[in-house]
């Protein structure tokens, strides 16, 4: 097959490359190598040590024999959206028009990986009209990728600019914000209307800002992982290009980069294990860049279930199933090194006996009175992190309750986790009927070291009821600390302004109080280097903590962000 066709030919052919089939890989084997053992697949290097594998249909019989000798390549898991007077309340505001020295984001970057954003709207413009944003990476458009990437069209800033002097700036640059969400944070975290004082501004208004927009998860994941009709989902090696992007985009202008992430799942362990979450680890240390990440609106959406299991025992927990539901994945975390198995109970009584446990086992079973197939999983020993994790497929069940029976096979810890799918991905109802709302932040949100932050009320000071709690399934804290996600006014496409609720809106508001830190520290030259692992110590130090509180706890990490008093405390 000829990939440079395939890749560089246009609009068709890249729809055709909607329908290979694609895994993520790790690995310190170079490309050349990889491509020389099979020459008809297609490897991207998406990021440092970190590859995109691509089979073409008329190659399926291939998926066995690459997982055979990649063994540690695995499918694309989905991510969501995690968003739904705050600079104020964070002490950000104070510092635009500082006496001892503005903070305002000069020099610095913010960076987007989301839905895209309105470079059209007024906010993202200086007052002659031309752009603050120094880039798009639209995902979804075919025709001119970025370098060392092959998928996408780069739009940069004379690009953007040319378009905003055109009478239809959509004929020279195409990109959109259909949904809004990265609109929305973009402006929370740097917009600003230039053209009328203090009638709009972000927490970095100064601050140039460049975007990824992510391409759509393809359609056989999504059919997979049965996602609901119209969720917005996007696959995780997308997500992982977009910020390896970023990076390099920064590095080639020489200027620090603050990334913000409002987007999750709850497919893996929570444990930092993932390929994306181990990538997010290791830029936690890169000098002059800062990730933030929100924790996700998980915790009231009945999406976690916790247990504990004694050597022989058995033990049952229940999921309500909506009406309409077509289907969901239950992914179970057993400890290390606990070996477990399951049954299943319909709600008219039909019975799934135990299914013994035996590595990388896969049955499926039908019900003779219902439509309803269950898929049984046992991936063991999985690669990433050596234990159990049982994967329970259903499509088409039948809605009351289902029962889930864990067996105590092998204990020594006993503690295991259950996830259902993230908001939006199952039918709203779908949910356990005994939830446990604690370690219910999202990944990626569950990588170590990177600044993840909860969302609360800066009008009643309560904590948002959604906003993602800790601990993570190996035992931080999480999140960090918490910032304004409520109630707060941001552009959305088409020119106007609206609200989201959510703790993505609460992790725009902190990577703005990142850009003024990092303005200070290295535009200014107050600190001679800064990575994210400094800026969140620098964050959760000088956070404000209630009285009569124990702090660090799994609701607000280490309190709540004050920049100013982050900054006095340097």
């Amino acid at each position: 097959m000829d990939f440079e066709h395939l890749l560089y030919g246009g609009e068709a052919m890249n729809n055709a490359r909607q329908e290979n089939r694609n895994f993520l890989y790790e690995t310190l084997e170079g490309i050349n190598s990889l491509r020389a053992q099979f020459s008809t697949i297609f490897f991207e290097q998406i990021a440092p040590n970190i590859y995109n594998i691509e089979i073409p249909p008329d190659q399926e019989y291939l998926v066995d024999t690459i997982l055979g000798r990649f063994t540690s390549a695995v499918p694309p898991e989905l991510l969501g959206l995690n968003s739904r007077e705050a600079l104020a309340e964070a002490n950000i505001l104070q510092f635009h028009d500082y006496p001892y020295g503005e903070l305002r984001g000069n020099g610095v970057l913010i960076g987007f990986v989301d839905t895209g954003i309105d470079y059209t709207h007024k906010v993202f413009r200086n007052e002659d009209n031309t752009s603050r944003i120094v880039a798009i990476w639209d995902q979804s458009i075919p025709g001119a990728p970025p370098e060392g990437f092959t998928y996408g069209t780069e739009y940069l800033q004379e690009q953007i600019n040319e378009a905003l002097r055109a009478e239809d700036p959509y004929s020279i640059v195409p990109s959109r914000d259909e949904n809004g969400h990265g609109t929305f944070l973009a402006g929370i975290a740097a917009g600003d209307d230039k053209t009328v004082a203090d009638e709009y501004f972000g927490g970095a208004p100064n601050a140039s800002i460049a975007v990824v927009k992510l391409r759509p998860a393809r359609q056989y994941i999504r059919e997979y992982y049965v996602i609901r009709e119209g969720a917005v989902a996007y696959q995780d090696n997308d997500v992982i290009a977009g910020i390896s992007y970023l990076g390099n985009l920064a590095l080639r202008l020489k200027r620090p980069m603050i990334i913000c992430l409002a987007i999750g799942n709850n497919d893996g362990a929570h444990d930092g294990s993932s390929i994306l979450e181990r990538y997010l680890e290791r830029l936690s240390i890169v000098s002059g860049l800062v990730i933030v990440s929100s924790a996700g609106n998980e915790t009231n959406a009945g999406h976690h279930f916790a247990g504990n299991i004694t050597n022989g025992a058995t033990q049952s927990f229940e999921i309500n199933v909506e009406e309409g539901e077509r289907g969901f994945t239950v992914m179970i975390w057993a400890m290390v090194p606990d070996k477990i198995s399951v049954s299943i109970r319909s709600p008219i009584g039909q019975i799934i006996e135990r299914v013994p446990l035996a590595p990388s086992k896969n049955e499926t079973f039908t019900f003779t009175l219902q439509q309803s197939e269950i898929n049984i999983r046992y991936i063991y020993p999985y690669f990433k992190t050596g234990g159990l994790s049982i994967e329970i497929r259903f499509l088409n069940p039948v809605p009351g309750l289902w029962s889930i029976t864990v067996y105590g096979d092998n204990i020594v810890n006993g503690r295991y986790n259950v996830w259902l799918p993230r908001v939006d991905f199952a039918e709203r109802s779908t949910r356990f009927l005994e939830p446990v709302p604690f370690t219910t932040v999202c990944i990626p949100s569950t990588a170590q070291n990177i600044i993840v932050v909860g969302a609360y009320s800066y009008i009643d000071k309560s904590v948002y009821v959604a906003s993602g709690r800790g601990p993570t399934a190996d035992g931080h804290i999480k999140p960090d600390l918490i910032a304004p996600g409520l109630g707060i006014n941001a552009p959305i496409p088409g020119g106007g302004f609206g609200t989201f609720v959510g703790t993505g809106a609460a992790a725009a508001i902190t990577a703005a109080a990142c850009a003024l830190l990092v303005q200070w520290a290295l535009i200014e030259e107050n600190f001679p280097w800064i990575t994210t692992r400094i800026v969140r110590n620098i964050l959760i130090r000088g956070a404000t903590r209630q009285e009569g509180v124990t702090y660090p706890n799994n609701i607000e990490g280490y309190g709540r962000l004050n920049l100013f008093q982050s900054l006095q405390m340097i």
